[in-house]
């Protein structure tokens, strides 16, 4: 128990602004910036009631439900869905938009500040200003694909709360105030009450029992019990049933004839086809991170490790149009996949090669990121297990016949768990000051269009 508590001493510090006056005014004032950065982007959205939030929340709750929160809830969860508490929030959001102006500034400010505390980084307000940076790489139509409130609500709003929860109960020796531990509760069960999220919680709060708590692993049995009285809800939803027979017929007939592994592999391809091939800046930042940080490397295995993400992103993406016709497997990995994933066959070794590069690429970024973290082993594993359960959250979604109807949203998960890793290895290694540069820049191209 002791060298656990060392372990944890080593990654989990005091998280308050101790330490040099310098470092305490810049991180202050980057936190403020960011959180006035995200205000006025919020203020500046035009909350019109278009998709969800008027055809599935506010105009049902008004015409149907005469403004009844408890009426709309009730029928929602026998007839369509379990997510109830997340919906108490939702309607909340559409009844008092400046609620929701405020909660999701906080949920953005969450998103950019949270992990430069969880891993502890020296150079905090420069790591701020990147983290950021990172945040607003990822797609804008993860945060409004179905109207600004019900995207959010569901999915920008849960991952806040998840990383609310971790710096809660991550705080050294356990320190939290009774006000911060039932907080971090009540975010438990919000997080928990989307059928991905209670996933990784049902993964994540043993882990952090058993390595960080030791003996005093009870302390996180009320956060465990909540989250599996999340997954009873969502086990018992006969409004779930319902939605699932609704799908099917609506949207995939044949959803239930498929295989295991085919399920598998439509979760498998199209959560790697949607990183690797699909244009994204996140990729390309961390590609570029990687490549930069095995660039002094004296091994030619490590300079091909790092070097194949970046010559990915150019072959599949960049420049995709140009080589396709010189280069064969562009067009066979890129023209590979449909409505069931990719046209792999087990009998047909030449329909394995999408599945095989995607395999490869992934493989490549793992060993890049354990060659370089390896000297932080604490550091490398939360970010082998973040990448692992982010990749979960979109796998499982094999398993639902609105695996295309869901869209992009939710990825967010994982191209989030991208921005991490790129900043866990930016904190890491010092990045060049041009690296940097170019990572604010793209931030903030990226914020202007969000605007």
């Amino acid at each position: 128990m002791q060298s656990t508590g060392r372990g944890q001493s080593g990654f989990l510090k005091h998280i308050d602004f101790i330490g040099n006056y310098d470092s305490i005014d810049l991180s202050k004032i980057a936190i403020v910036a960011i959180f006035l950065l995200f205000l006025i982007f919020n203020m500046s959205i035009p909350l019109t009631g278009i998709g969800d939030d008027s055809i599935l929340f506010s105009g049902p709750l008004l015409k149907d439900f005469n403004g009844n929160f408890l009426a709309f809830l009730g029928n929602r969860y026998s007839h369509w869905s379990s997510r109830v508490i997340i919906e108490f929030f939702t309607l909340l959001s559409v009844q008092h938009n400046f609620f929701w102006r405020i909660i999701n500034t906080l949920s953005l400010t969450a998103m950019s500040v949270i992990p430069v505390y969880l891993f502890n980084f020296k150079k905090k307000p420069s790591l701020l200003m990147i983290s950021t940076s990172l945040v607003l790489m990822i797609p804008i139509s993860m945060f409004s694909e179905t109207g600004w409130i019900a995207t959010t609500t569901n999915y920008s709003w849960v991952l806040s709360a998840f990383l609310g929860f971790l710096i809660i109960v991550l705080k050294r020796d356990h320190t939290a105030s009774l006000a911060a531990w039932l907080l971090s509760i009540i975010l438990v069960a919000y997080a928990g009450n989307l059928e991905q999220m209670c996933v990784v919680l049902i993964i994540v709060i043993p882990i952090i029992a058993c390595y960080f708590y030791g003996r005093r692993w009870w302390l996180l049995t009320p956060h465990y019990l909540i989250v599996l009285g999340n997954l009873a809800l969502i086990y018992l939803c006969n409004g779930n049933k319902l939605r699932f027979a609704k799908e099917v017929s609506n949207r995939f007939p044949d959803f239930t004839s498929l295989t295991l592994f085919r399920k598998l592999e439509m979760g498998y391809s199209s959560s790697l086809k949607a990183v690797f091939f699909d244009d994204h800046i996140l990729f390309l930042v961390l590609a570029l991170v990687l490549f930069f940080a095995l660039s002094r490397s004296s091994s030619v295995t490590t300079l091909f490790i790092g070097s194949v993400p970046l010559i990915s992103f150019f072959m599949f993406n960049l420049f995709s149009g140009i080589f396709h016709t010189k280069i064969k497997i562009i067009d066979i990995v890129l023209g590979s996949f449909g409505k069931y994933g990719t046209n792999f066959k087990l009998l047909h070794p030449a329909t394995w090669i999408p599945d095989f590069v995607m395999f490869f690429i992934a493989v490549c970024i793992l060993v890049a990121l354990i060659y370089i973290l390896k000297p932080e082993p604490i550091k490398l594993f939360s970010v082998l297990i973040m990448l692992s359960l982010a990749f979960i959250t979109k796998l499982i979604l094999g398993f639902s016949p609105t695996i295309w109807a869901s869209g992009d949203r939710t990825g967010i998960f994982l191209f989030y768990a991208l921005g991490v890793a790129s900043l866990a290895v930016l904190g890491k290694h010092n990045a060049s000051k041009p690296l940097q540069g170019a990572i604010l820049s793209l931030g903030a191209f990226c914020y202007l269009g969000w605007i």
